[in-house]
């Protein structure tokens, strides 16, 4: 094979074909119809040429010249149509709904993890008030000092790093103070920022502490909502605070629930790896997991809004919040349940 004059002969195709080739990187519709048709004829004449020199030819950079070239003119060719964009939105919601299905016991167990602690620590306060007056001074973790200042109506106040007393002060007089609307939007700011920070650190933590530190978030987490609620009972406002607190609390401790789902899942793939090694146990699971933290981050952002402008504003009876919180309680509920079935699931038996 006489190869300076093959790639003489050749070289004009090869020339036309990376012209084309750059032309359709930057839009595959850039190319006219008879500018496809050429393409098609280059990139098999090309392939042609890359399997005569790997017969006939020992030049090992024209072998990969020509192969770098027929494989980017094939991914041109043969590469997959890109979903519009609300196509590919809808199918990532559909895809975290199905992942919340699919790991429907580790949201279980984040669920009882937060409810159970909030209800055992209010059923406790009865039984022992010295616990309860130890309790409110109590030094918190991180995740927990940011749920307790998530808690607080009133915009900008300190919360102190040796417990939540001051929250409870803003809110055992039951009322909610005015806020401007500049200070509703710092609010919503802030929530938007910090809520979702709790989310990660709820889930991420569990890698290292084989879900042990989850475990202990979600418990301090419902303990302050469960401390909260009995200092409301005290007062006789209970339902005033339930009423304040779930409009943005329905999306916002399903988030709290599903970031722990999150972290229980890589957990327990640490703790039980079964046949595979931690590592590819952790691995796998983690690709579940990943979705999952993202979608507590995304109920952390739709709660935020609601949190700044609706629940603790004043202006706005609790019959109204109570309505919300139903009619959330209804769609979350379908959503989560129903949106997106995928095949599998519509299979299987009801």
């Amino acid at each position: 094979m006489n190869e300076s004059s093959f790639v003489e002969k050749r070289e004009p195709d090869w020339k036309r074909i990376t012209f084309l080739c750059d032309k359709a990187d930057m839009s595959p519709t850039s190319l006219t119809n008879d500018e496809l048709n050429e393409f098609i004829r280059l990139y098999r004449n090309v392939s042609a040429d890359l399997a005569l020199v790997r017969t006939k030819s020992s030049n090992v950079p024209l072998v990969l010249f020509l192969n770098d070239m027929v494989g980017r003119a094939y991914g041109l060719l043969y590469r997959s149509k890109r979903n519009p964009i609300l196509k590919a939105l809808q199918d990532a919601v559909a895809g975290a709904a199905q992942t919340v299905r699919r790991r429907k016991w580790f949201i279980v167990t984040s669920a009882s993890l937060v409810f159970g602690s909030a209800l055992f620590l209010f059923l406790l306060f009865f039984l022992r008030p010295d616990i309860r007056a130890q309790y409110l001074g109590i030094t918190t973790s991180t995740g927990a000092h940011f749920s307790a200042r998530a808690l607080s109506p009133t915009p900008g106040a300190p919360i102190a790093e040796n417990g939540f007393g001051e929250v409870i002060k803003q809110w055992t007089d039951g009322k909610l103070p005015d806020r401007t609307s500049s200070e509703s939007v710092a609010m919503w700011g802030m929530y938007a920022s910090h809520n979702p920070l709790v989310a990660i650190i709820s889930g991420s933590v569990a890698a290292s502490t084989f879900g042990v530190g989850t475990v202990v978030m979600l418990i301090q987490n419902g303990q302050i909502l469960g401390a909260l609620s009995f200092e409301m009972m005290r007062v006789g406002k209970l339902g005033f605070l339930l009423a304040s607190i779930f409009p943005h609390g329905v999306p916002e401790i399903s988030g709290l629930i599903i970031s722990g789902a999150a972290g229980l899942c890589m957990g327990w793939a640490l703790i039980n790896p079964g046949r595979k090694r931690r590592g590819e146990a952790l691995l796998d699971a983690g690709k579940d997991a990943i979705t999952l933290l993202a979608t507590s981050v995304c109920m952390m952002f739709i709660a935020a809004p609601i949190e700044g402008f609706f629940s603790f504003n004043p202006n706005i009876p609790s019959w109204v919040k109570v309505v919300v919180i139903v009619v959330e309680l209804i769609v979350w509920g379908l959503f989560w349940t129903g949106f997106g079935k995928s095949p599998e699931e519509q299979l299987e038996p009801a």
